[in-house]
């Protein structure tokens, strides 16, 4: 049995969070109230309008521009010192408040961009940011070191797409916390574990965020580990419109953790795509060559088997004259004589033919020999192979240098390999 205090009133969820939507509406403090702070999470939302979080040291206010007020506001960003100016409603489906703005009134810089533009301009001053010093990404990188934070969707979105697109390529991955008070030095912590490895590239990466959350990739630290690591840098940090200062001191940027896995995929992909053209082109041109050598044979073949159709064509019709001749010879000797050279030519001619049909027959044996010897896969199943560089044939060893990647096609399978030496005897 339920106990409750005499008069006291049972109200739905909905009942209690709707009157104190009304309540919220009905104070007048919260009407036309100015709000000062530093503007954060700036983004235009469904329809067109603009929210942010209004912030200072110790609490957040989330805030919104419904759409037709949006065009009267000044441009504003992120880290901008502002007093907003507007009507604080509670939401009651969930159970938050949010402030309506009006208007925006802009004070100066806030805390945070001062020290983002300040870090931004020493860094630059000391050269960090020089193009010059950018390194080049390995065109084939086989390993890679991956700094993100464990079971993130960020570094779940780049093991996956290097799995799935180039499974040979092998990942190191170094889980790090990517935001937080202290996490700028446990990313430099695995920076100096990842500068033990031998990766052609390190990879830093994490998905989106609020500002704040995502300044840990502007602090000084992280922007030293990066500038300093011996291995090429690839950041892809937030989502397609964020920047950073560690986005400036690395080798390459990309907008999203698959982006820099698309990125390290692609020349295996095109290498790849290469060699199976130049296969399918090689396996063409040996169809081709051996149709065209078929059809040279069937007409030889038709026009050996013409030949001797039409030399014992001849050789019955000469018997047949001969016949005729013999049959006008009265003496009877003279027509046994006849009738014998006759016989014995009978005897001879079949041994003939044989001898005549035999020689053709090996030297439609030969042709064929030679035309067997021709097919370009039957030195690749008695264990030679053929030798790719970018796609192209190697027929010298002065057609490649050290350290050249190289692909293989064997009997069956090929192989994938790089030049050691090169040694052109």
């Amino acid at each position: 049995m339920i106990s409750l205090a005499p008069g006291t009133v049972i109200r739905t969820v909905s009942e209690f969070t709707n009157g104190l939507a009304r309540w919220f509406t009905n104070q007048s403090a919260f009407q036309g109230a100015a709000i000062s702070g530093e503007i954060s999470g700036l983004k235009e939302v469904t329809g067109g309008h603009l929210a942010f979080v209004l912030k200072d040291s110790a609490a957040v206010l989330n805030c919104i521009v419904w759409q037709s007020k949006v065009t009267r506001l000044p441009p504003l960003q992120n880290g901008d010192a502002a007093i907003a100016v507007g009507s604080v409603r509670l939401r009651p489906e969930q159970s938050s408040y949010q402030m309506i703005v009006d208007t925006v009134h802009l004070t100066g810089v806030g805390e945070l961009y001062a020290r983002f533009n300040a870090l931004k301009e020493k860094f630059r001053l000391e050269g960090l940011f020089d193009p010059k010093r950018k390194r080049q990404i390995p065109r084939y990188a086989r390993r890679i070191a991956l700094i993100s934070a464990p079971s993130s969707k960020a570094s779940d979105d780049f093991l996956s797409t290097i799995q799935t697109q180039v499974p040979f390529v092998e990942v190191e991955f170094l889980p790090t916390r990517v935001q937080g008070a202290g996490a700028e030095v446990d990313i430099r912590e695995a920076f100096d574990r990842a500068e033990k490895l031998e990766v052609d590239a390190i990879v830093l990466t994490r998905g989106g965020g609020t500002y704040e959350d995502l300044f840990t990739f502007n602090e000084e630290v992280v922007v030293r580990a990066i500038a300093r690591s011996r291995h090429p840098v690839i950041t892809a940090i937030g989502h397609q419109t964020d920047h950073h200062l560690a986005d400036d001191a690395a080798d390459a940027t990309y907008g999203t953790p698959s982006k820099a896995a698309e990125a390290i995929a692609a020349p295996w992909i095109a290498t790849r795509e290469r060699i199976a053209g130049a296969i399918r082109n090689l396996r063409r041109a040996a169809e081709d060559a051996l149709g065209r050598r078929g059809q040279r044979l069937a007409l030889v073949r038709s026009q050996l088997e013409g030949a001797m159709r039409q030399r014992a064509g001849n050789a019955e019709r000469t018997l047949a004259a001969l016949e005729r001749r013999l049959s006008f010879q009265n003496p009877a000797a003279r027509l046994s004589q006849r009738a014998q050279r006759f016989a014995a030519l009978r005897t001879r001619l079949p041994g003939a033919w044989e001898r005549y049909a035999s020689r053709r027959a090996n030297r439609l044996q030969l042709a064929v020999t030679h035309l067997e010897a021709l097919d370009p896969q039957a030195p690749l199943a008695r264990g030679y192979a053929l030798i790719f560089r970018d796609g192209v044939l190697v027929r010298s060893a002065a057609d490649v240098r050290a350290g050249d990647a190289i692909s293989a096609q064997l009997g069956r399978g090929t192989l994938d390999a790089s030049v050691e030496a090169v040694r052109d005897e």
